[in-house]
């Protein structure tokens, strides 16, 4: 498994939009289309495809809030097809490799709506930790990176 994120970008966007999650998920992470479109707009934004070699087989969407300057991870998911093995864990250990050169940054934040079980094991694998905050349905989740 080599694990890499690569820009979304007029070549792979298609790709990208073609990933879902499983059914019972699809209430827990916006579609890829969605969060592409999102990015044209809040172009503070960057989405990216998680590449096991050539084969996309997973999305993110990060950024800076200009408001705050905080970092965050706004999506983060594998298709269906790929889950359960390990593209999960090695694609968010990828991407906050990157965040963290690309910001110098010290914390990341993500949300995460309460139902999501498996989203929650593999952040809090990854170290993230609740803050205690609620965004709408969503907890708040902070890795500390000091």
């Amino acid at each position: 498994m080599k694990v890499n994120i690569r820009e979304i970008t007029a070549d792979n966007f298609i790709e990208a939009i073609h990933l879902e999650v499983k059914k019972e998920q699809e209430n827990y992470v916006a579609s890829n289309a969605v969060s592409i479109a999102q990015s044209k707009f809040h172009t503070f934004l960057m989405c990216v495809g998680i590449y096991d070699g050539d084969i996309m087989v997973g999305f993110s969407a990060f950024g800076k809030n200009p408001e705050d300057e905080t970092i965050w991870i706004v999506r983060h998911m594998i298709a269906e097809q790929y889950q359960g093995k390990g593209y999960g864990k090695r694609g968010l250990q990828t991407l906050i490799d990157h965040m963290q050169a690309e910001y110098q940054c010290k914390t990341i934040y993500l949300d995460v709506i309460p139902e999501n079980q498996a989203g929650i094991n593999l952040y809090q694998s990854a170290g993230f930790e609740d803050t205690g905050r609620i965004q709408g349905h969503s907890h708040i989740l902070v890795l500390n990176l000091e």
